[in-house]
């Protein structure tokens, strides 16, 4: 028979805990007869709560359905886990001290539950009454130290208190020590945690079932050592009627396997018709602008580089360097429907010749660049109290334009004139100029400059200039190529603070929740903050990506030090006819973010922030 007698280990922390894991390898067989089980019943219980929330209150991000904040349903899944790791530690540790077999030590954990979950609920309750008296005497540096010194405690406590319950229910009689209770926190919960957080860096999927297999193993383990210490050494009689009371794995194997199948398929065919989301934690800190040009990977261009995306995530790119930084305020970006980037900047002073449009013409293989005065000749004068702007952008026949609003004097404030300049090519020996319009300038209006133009050109080879001056932008078209018959437009902009974007006769804004698309508005939500959303035309439809503040995603207890931390879910809506859809993405804590959005030619969304590229994969509806 193996022995269950208690031995006092004086191997310290780090030998506790190279002991438990040895004893968790010599009895694997033993161990995940109980474990696999375990899992795979977990693994299907979350699976069917999944599909009892249904659709629109799941978002699959990254392989993993995530429940949408306010559902109850969520919270079954934490309890879920903590009854089945409960029933996978006491089972465990009583198949390995008692060399039992499944059934009963996984019967044996089932009838440990209820007095195992009033020990929880009591410590639980403690653990918060504790740090929520340590919260309220909490005061800068020294009330920080303190919430940990108490967090810290209440885990060695609990940890403790579980591993006297498994003594007990062993029967050795010897309470563990708190060195014990150290070695099972650092062993079994904090290594378990970087296993879990490595897979899920990886990408690998199922990082909660990793997380509960690799804990219950390394838990079991320590829990175990000290009362099978000498276990099997009663001779070669005992050792051989060990040997012929293994459980059979094949079982346990089986059942797990069918559970990952279930939950694959499950996840696979998408029966909640839930959103599915991607994303990349690279994320692209500086993007500027973003473009998805059709039957291609997106066009990232960031202040220092441009990536073409080698995928529809960006996870790898072709990345080039060269001409302007697009620093905002400063330099500008425009992506061409071939992927073709264009950035321009000013530089140079009117007592230097200037100022000069400094620009760029960047594709995969690199970037070419060159200057261009912005004056066809020094006898045109500039109002020295205004600002230049200037935007760039690629013809479909492989010319570059410019639109340039040069301040000039006149009016009450000053006057802006408006010009279209024509490149054959990059080095643009012969620039082709032609004025497009005057417009008197208006007192200070909030906008930032140096982002007030933009240029788009249209499938035609058409140029169309836009600029923010006041509470309007103004529209500059003219004919492909000869630049004749110039065109002027105006729509209301409203107050400084909207995102806004142009494609064809459209010009599109978002400010305070709402979409206004000519002379009409739609709600879409949001947090309200219209400097940090974005917008994108695709065909009839207008995409708007904003944050909404949200709880915390998942379940689980959580300790806030200091100011609360706001919790955002990214969200998509997709307008037409006044009519909007949104679509909720990943989560995200902290400030919110600034983003960029692109739309690729079958729906698919991609959002840029600087800690996430996120890819919607399905079209929103």
């Amino acid at each position: 028979m193996s022995s269950t007698l208690p031995v006092t280990s004086h191997e310290g922390l780090l030998g506790n805990v190279a002991s438990g894991y040895g004893l968790a390898s010599r009895r694997w067989r033993r161990l995940f007869a109980v474990v696999l089980p375990v899992a795979a019943t977990m693994l299907v219980v979350s699976t069917l709560a999944d599909l009892a929330l249904g659709s629109g209150r799941l978002v699959i991000v990254d392989g993993i359905p995530e429940a949408l904040s306010g559902d109850g349903l969520a919270g079954v899944k934490a309890v879920t886990a903590v009854v089945f790791w409960l029933v996978g530690l006491v089972g465990g540790v009583w198949a390995v001290a008692r060399d039992a077999g499944p059934r009963e030590s996984l019967w044996q954990g089932v009838k440990s539950l209820p007095a195992y979950g009033i020990g929880l609920i009591a410590v639980g309750g403690g653990a918060f009454l504790a740090l929520w008296a340590a919260a309220g005497l909490a005061r800068g540096g020294a009330g920080l130290v303190l919430i940990v010194a108490v967090l810290v405690a209440v885990v060695l406590g609990a940890a403790r208190v579980l591993l006297i319950g498994i003594d007990q229910l062993v029967g050795s009689g010897t309470a563990p020590t708190w060195g014990e209770a150290l070695s099972f926190v650092l062993g079994g919960v904090a290594v378990p945690m970087l296993v879990a957080y490595g897979w899920e860096r990886l990408g690998a999927p199922g990082s909660e079932t990793v997380l509960l297999i690799v804990a219950l193993v390394a838990q079991i383990g320590l829990a175990a050592r000290p009362h099978s210490r000498g276990a099997g050494t009663s001779g070669a009689k005992d050792a051989a009627a060990a040997r012929a009371r293994r459980p059979r794995l094949w079982p346990a194997i089986t059942v797990f396997a069918v559970a990952v199948a279930l939950a694959a398929g499950v996840l696979l065919t998408n029966p909640y018709d839930a959103p599915v989301v991607r994303t990349n934690s690279a994320g692209s800190s500086g993007a500027r602008a973003v473009a998805w040009p059709a039957g291609r990977h997106p066009v990232i261009v960031t202040t220092s580089e441009v990536w073409f995306c080698d995928d529809d995530l960006c996870q790898n790119s072709t990345d080039v360097s060269g001409g302007p930084p697009t620093v905002e305020g400063y330099g500008s970006a425009t992506i061409g429907a071939d992927g073709t980037v264009v950035k321009t900047a000013l530089t140079g002073g009117p007592d230097k010749g200037g100022p000069f449009v400094h620009y760029a013409r960047c594709v995969r293989e690199g970037c070419q660049e060159a200057w261009i005065p912005v004056r066809a000749s020094g006898r045109e004068r500039l109002d020295v109290e205004g600002r230049t702007e200037v935007a760039g952008a690629p013809a479909p026949d492989g010319a570059l334009w410019l639109f340039v609003a040069t301040p000039i004097t006149g009016g009450q404030h000053g006057r802006y004139r408006f010009s279209m300049i024509r490149c054959a090519d990059v080095a643009c020996a012969a620039p082709q100029r032609h004025q497009v319009g005057v417009l008197d300038r208006t007192p200070e209006d909030g906008y930032p400059d140096g982002r007030r133009a933009r240029l788009t050109i249209g499938t035609d080879g058409r140029p169309d200039g836009s600029f923010w001056i006041g509470h309007s932008v103004y529209r500059y078209s003219c004919e492909p190529v000869t630049c004749a018959a110039p065109k002027q437009s105006a729509v209301d902009s409203g107050p400084s603070d909207a995102a806004w974007t142009v494609a064809g006769d459209r010009t599109v804004f978002v400010r305070g929740g709402e979409l206004f698309d000519g002379h009409t508005s739609t709600p879409v939500g949001g947090s309200g903050n219209s400097k940090l959303a974005a917008a994108a035309v695709a065909g009839p439809d207008v995409y708007v990506a904003a944050a909404v503040p949200t709880e915390a995603a998942g379940s689980g207890f959580r300790i806030t030090y200091g100011e609360p931390v706001q919790h955002w879910r990214q969200t998509v809506w997709r307008c037409r006819n006044q009519e909007c859809a949104s679509t909720p993405l990943d989560s995200y804590d902290n400030q919110e973010r600034e983003q960029l959005l692109a739309v690729s030619a079958d729906g698919r969304v991609l959002v840029v922030r600087d800690d996430h590229i996120v890819l919607l994969e399905k079209s929103v509806a």
